[in-house]
């Protein structure tokens, strides 16, 4: 009978030494004639067993690709006026539209202006020094045909304009003689939907949507006030003049401008207040009263008994 088991290393050495020891020993006594008999013995098959620990594979982190940021926009606004570079604007194109005599009325003299973004809004003045009224024309951006007008409205002077995306209205300052008095008007009707009186006379204002702020220059200084969405007043901030004549002005999350008059330029301050540039505006043979941009275009509107439209871009200087 031929028996398999499973033993250790150790004792199967063993067991083969034993077998070897026995066979020597075996055979005829020692004096005898009888012949030697042979002991044959079975030899066992013998599984020698190793346990072995199983291996793993070590722990990695999983590869991911690096996060890259998207190259900056070098023909920005914010770009360039970062950048420390030489900057000029260039004129694109420049567009002009006729004043019109209503009720025997010339409103003739352009003053306030801005753009929801999809339309511009400008508002021509009668010019009279009391109970002055204005026109509120409603242009595609860029166009010069308005696809809609108002009728003359008690704004006054009406110097400055700004859209209010968060309430969907066009704001108006209106400076001379009112100085203290802003109203608020619909751009679909055109029509005057209230007013509101601030605490201090002013001649131009923006709201900027980034910050739900107003930028309001006081009117008899070169100070800006930063006011709430309610008009309360959050701040305000000295600047030093420029010997040039205020008109109207523009802001963004990072940037204010002022477009001024004889020198036709622009006056870029950031939101603390220091000048960061001053850069001509290439208009002649008009007076600038009003800007605004989108992306990098800026429009310029300027006064010459019409509304002459001037869309420039901002771009680092040649040479």
């Amino acid at each position: 009978m031929k028996i398999r088991r499973t033993v250790s290393a150790p004792l199967a050495a063993l067991m083969l030494i034993t077998s070897v020891l026995f066979a020597s020993c075996s055979g005829a006594p020692a004096g005898t004639d009888a012949p030697a008999t042979e002991i044959q013995t079975e030899s066992e098959d013998i599984t020698i067993k190793t346990e072995t620990e199983p291996v793993t594979e070590p722990e990695t982190e999983p590869v991911t690709e690096a996060e890259t940021e998207a190259p900056a926009d070098t023909s920005s606004v914010a770009y360039l006026l970062g950048s420390g570079a030489a900057l000029e604007y260039e004129v694109k194109r420049k567009l002009v539209m006729s004043s019109e005599t209503v009720g025997g009325v010339s409103y003739r003299q352009l003053q306030g202006g801005c753009t929801d973004g999809e339309y511009m809004y400008f508002a021509m003045n009668d010019t009279k020094s009391e109970d002055s009224r204005s026109i509120i024309y409603k242009i595609p951006l860029g166009k010069k045909k308005p696809t809609a007008k108002s009728e003359p409205l008690p704004t006054d002077h009406s110097n400055d304009m700004t859209y209010d995306s968060k309430n969907g209205r066009l704001v108006v300052c209106h400076n001379a003689p009112n100085k203290k008095m802003l109203s608020f008007v619909d751009p679909e009707t055109l029509t005057v939907t209230g007013t509101h009186e601030l605490g201090f006379k002013a001649y131009c204002i923006q709201y900027v949507p980034e910050k739900e702020q107003y930028v309001v220059g006081v009117a008899g200084t070169m100070d800006v006030a930063i006011l709430d969405e309610d008009f309360n007043e959050l701040r305000r901030m000295s600047g030093e003049k420029t010997g040039y004549t205020k008109q109207g002005c523009d802001a963004d999350e990072n940037y204010i401008y002022f477009i001024q008059y004889e020198k036709n330029c622009v006056v870029i301050h950031d939101w603390d207040y220091n000048r960061i540039a001053v850069i001509d505006v290439p208009v002649s043979g008009c007076e600038p009263e009003n800007m605004f941009h989108v992306g990098n275009d800026f429009y310029i509107g300027c006064a010459a008994g019409n509304l002459t439209l001037y869309q420039i871009t901002l771009k680092e200087a040649a040479g």
